[in-house]
C-alpha cells in the first residue's frame, strides 16, 4: 500500500480527531455548562417564544425538557 492509501481504520481514526477539536476551531462557539447554569440544578432557555428547561441529573446529565 502506498503512502496516498489509508487504512479504514487510519481514515475512522483521523474522522474522530477532528471530531475532538475545539468547537471555536470549527467556527462553533463552545460553551461551558458550568458557565451556563452559574452553580444552579437548572435553567431556563426562550427559543423562538417557547421556554425549555435545561436541568442537570442526580448523575450529572444534562437533560432539556420543553
Amino acid at each position: 500500500m502506498n503512502q496516498q492509501q489509508k487504512y479504514p481504520a487510519t481514515e475512522a481514526r483521523e474522522g474522530r480527531e477532528a471530531e475532538r477539536q475545539p468547537a471555536s476551531s470549527q467556527g462553533i462557539r463552545l460553551l461551558s455548562s458550568a458557565d451556563l447554569l452559574e452553580g444552579r440544578r437548572q435553567l431556563r432557555i426562550e427559543h423562538q417564544g417557547e421556554i425549555y428547561t435545561l436541568r442537570v441529573t442526580s448523575k450529572g446529565k444534562l437533560i432539556l425538557t420543553k
